[in-house]
Formats: C-alpha cells, sequence, structure tokens
C-alpha cells in the first residue's frame, strides 16, 4: 500500500507560475510521470495535485457508475478537460498554468498552502486557507468536526462530580 499523506506545508507560486511540491510530501510524487493538476470547479476551491493512475482511474471509475449511461459522454469530458498532465523538474516544481489562476485565486509570488489528503495535495492561496479556517472556527470548533475515539474513552473514563 501506498505511503498516505498527511499534514500541511506553505510554499510560493514564484514569478514564473511555479510551485515545489514541499519537501515533506516529495517521496510521494517524486519520480512520477503521472501527475495531474486539477482545476477548481468554483471559485476559491482548490486544484488537487494526484497520480493519475489508481486514485485518479478509482475516483471517475466509482462517480462514472452513478451517471445515467447517456450522460456518461458529457461526464468524461466534464471530467479530463479540467485536468492538466504535469511534470516536475529537479527541483520537484511545476507549473500553475496562467489560465488557471484567476479562477482559483492565485497570484504569482503569492503565498501557497498545501495540505494533504491521503493520496493528493490540495493547495490553496495561503490567503483564502486562513480565512476559510478562520471562518470554520467561529461556527464550529474543530474538535466538533473530529470524533476522537481516545478523547471520547478519556472523557467517559473521568470521574463524575
Amino acid at each position: 500500500m501506498p505511503r498516505l499523506l498527511r499534514g500541511n506545508a506553505e510554499g510560493t507560486l514564484d514569478t514564473k507560475g511555479r510551485a515545489a511540491v514541499p519537501t515533506k510530501f516529495r517521496p510521494m510524487f517524486d519520480g512520477k510521470d503521472n501527475l495531474v493538476l486539477w482545476e477548481p470547479q468554483g471559485q476559491n476551491q482548490p486544484y488537487l495535485l494526484l497520480t493519475s493512475d489508481d486514485y485518479f482511474d478509482e475516483i471517475v471509475e466509482r462517480e462514472l457508475a452513478n451517471v445515467d449511461k447517456a450522460d456518461r459522454a458529457d461526464f468524461t469530458r466534464e471530467v479530463y478537460s479540467h485536468m492538466d498532465d504535469i511534470d516536475l523538474d529537479s527541483a520537484s516544481r511545476f507549473v500553475i498554468h496562467e489560465k488557471y489562476n484567476e479562477k482559483a485565486g492565485f497570484t504569482r509570488g503569492e503565498k501557497l498552502f498545501f495540505i494533504a489528503n491521503k493520496v493528493y495535495i490540495e493547495i490553496w492561496p495561503l490567503a483564502t486557507w486562513k480565512a476559510r479556517e478562520a471562518a470554520r472556527q467561529r461556527e464550529r470548533p474543530l474538535l466538533d468536526y473530529t470524533p476522537d475515539p481516545v478523547s471520547r474513552a478519556i472523557e467517559e473514563d473521568k470521574p463524575h462530580e
């Protein structure tokens, strides 16, 4: 089983439109020639950097099974037209094409935020991610989002006052 990606890291979209895979995530992507950058489907949505082989094929097959036969060509066109194959250079950098920057809210020279999600990386403008997280924290603290069986077990064993 491939190693799962965990954690987050900051980076930069340089003036040439390149971003580098953060060092901590490189082992998952180095040496692979089948990476895709999946275009965001709405304003201020992340790019998804992922391998195009097993994981991507699994997503498409699962979703395709839920699509009516008459709509399958439209579905696959929509999926595949919103992604680009990318190559990593010797410094593990890849180009985020200018055509995507406005839609994603990226500006050259801007700080980026990379979030691991098991087998892909979400890429966000750092300012957008911070604003999103601040709003989410006001609505519902992280502990309310993340069921933690260890904390729950400790809480249940706590002496009653």
